[in-house]
Order: C-alpha cells, then structure tokens, then sequence
C-alpha cells in the first residue's frame, strides 16, 4: 500500500456538463443552462496526536472551496444559477483518527469529524447552523499481513443528508503488486504497483455534502438559509509518482455521475424539496500533490 499522506494539495475540474433545474413551487421557477465548468481546491493536513503501541491519534484538517462557472452567465437570471456563480460553495473543518489494538490481531477504528459548510466567506462560516458531524466507528480484524477486514457503521452527510448506514471495510494484497482497498458503500479501489514509486489506482468513489446557502433575489424570503443536498459517484483512474522520498503527485481522469443535486428549504432529512436539479454525466480531470512520511522514518 501507499504510505499515508500527510499533506494533500489538489485542484480538479469537471468539464461542460448540462444542468436541468425544476422547482417544485411556481415562485421558484424552472430553468436550464451549461455548466462550462465546476472547480474545485482542497487542502488536507494530517498528523500524529499520540503514536503508542496500544493506542494511536491523528489529527486532520481540512479546507475545501467548490466553485460553478455557467456557459449563460450573467444573461440567465436564475437566481439559483446567480448564487453558485457569485458565492463559492466553502468548507472548513477537522477530524480525529483513533485506532485502538486488542489481543488476537483485533482492532478498533474510529474516525470522528466537524466541518463547517456554507457559501459565506472565512468570517462568517463558523457559524453553529453551519456544523456538520460525522462518526464512523468500525471493529476489525488483521486475519494475516495481507488480509484485514472491519464492519461498523457511520453517521456523516456523504449521502446529502443526515444518514446512518453500516461499513464493510476489506483490504487485501493478492501479491507485491496488485491489491485492494474498500471502503463500502464509500470506496472500492483496485491498485496496481508498478515500482516502488509508481501506483495506479482504479476506483469507484461515492461522496456527497450539505451546505447552507441563500438566494440573492428579490422573490426570495430575506436572509431565508436554503441547504443544497449534493452526492455523486465517480469512476476513475489514478497514477501517483514519487518525486522525492517524501513528495509525491498524482493524476487523476475519469466520469463523474450525478446522484442527487437538491435545493430544500430546512436542514431535516424530511425537509421540502425547492429546486430539484439534475446533470449529465461529465468527465473530470485532477492533479495533486502530497508529502508523505521518508522512509527512514518509517523504518
């Protein structure tokens, strides 16, 4: 397997998609248009809290930035369309890994996590009604030094919604250069080692997010919150290269589908549908660059 990464520089596009909108109320309207672009920046940090040999801590942060570019802009006024164009959708946010070891190769993991998601600038993010809380715990088991697997549950927003639903994690090297990492429903990825400093990766992703928004237009109740209830799965392939001992890149291509792309007006999982909109299949395209920990280190 790959070494951890400990800090993770990425950009992505999806290119030229075309995007259907449909209110569900008359004042709402309907609309359509092309999407030339959806781009997008994340910055990941992760590092070890507490590293003993009956108990381990990271700690991670996160700040990812979301941003539509439309082909009819600024003639299509659809304040729907107006809003994703003007405000970049924003999230900011930690996380906390615990892996606790029991007798007989058991394990225990944990992944515990708050963000803070909104089209608002940095100043006005943190903001309570903005909070989003997941926790995934998981019971696994390391059957030999090729094979381990964990069963649990999560409670997080990667469906669009608040959602509890159970985990199967199952990881196995078949040899020294082909094997697997799954984290369903989330993740099954196949990887293919060519050397040491070159990793192909064939993935099917799922992952979604919720985000408080507001309209900027006079038919719309002021300073009203709407919250967009987005998730995708993406079909891809991955190469990652060494460049130094400690940094690495990595590029990434393939098709993203969407799953659910919804406006609703309250942040309950039975709140009402406002705008319910739908996409084509797009293709995407990243590049990233991380720093994982040298080998000397891990020796």
């Amino acid at each position: 397997m790959s070494r951890s990464k400990g800090i993770i520089i990425k950009q992505e596009r999806v290119f030229d998609y075309r995007i259907t909108s449909n209110g569900n109320d008359a004042g709402f309207g309907s609309s359509e248009d092309e999407v030339k672009f959806n781009k997008r920046w994340q910055f990941k940090l992760r590092f070890p809290v507490i590293i003993k040999p009956g108990f381990k801590m990271a700690m991670g942060l996160e700040y990812f930035k979301e941003e539509y570019h439309f082909e009819g802009f600024p003639e299509n006024d659809y304040p729907f369309y107006q809003s994703l164009e003007d405000k970049p959708l924003r999230s900011i946010g930690t996380s906390f890994y615990l892996v606790k070891p029991f007798i007989g190769n058991r394990y225990l993991l944990m992944r515990i996590g708050a963000k803070f998601n909104g089209d608002e600038g940095l100043g006005n993010l943190i903001d309570s009604d903005k909070l989003r809380i997941s926790v995934a715990p998981l019971f696994g088991w390391k059957k030999n030094p090729y094979t381990s697997y964990a069963f649990g549950f999560a409670y997080s927003y990667d469906f669009g919604r608040q959602r509890v639903y159970p985990v199967f994690s199952y990881n196995h090297t078949f040899n020294n250069r082909l094997g697997l990492e799954s984290i369903i429903p989330l993740e099954v990825k196949l990887r293919y080692s060519l050397s040491e400093k070159n990793i192909f990766y064939a993935s099917t992703e799922f992952n979604g997010a919720n985000y408080n928004i507001q309209l900027d237009d006079p038919g719309f109740p002021e300073g009203q919150d709407y919250y967009l209830r987005k998730s995708e799965i993406r079909f891809v392939l991955t190469y990652e290269r060494e460049i130094h001992d400690w940094l690495w890149f990595s590029l990434e291509s393939g098709l993203r589908s969407n799953i659910t792309f919804e406006l609703v007006d309250g942040p309950t999982r039975n709140a009402n549908t406002v705008i319910d909109n739908t996409f084509n299949s797009a293709f995407l395209l990243n590049a990233s660059i991380f720093i994982v920990p040298p080998r000397k280190l891990l020796d």
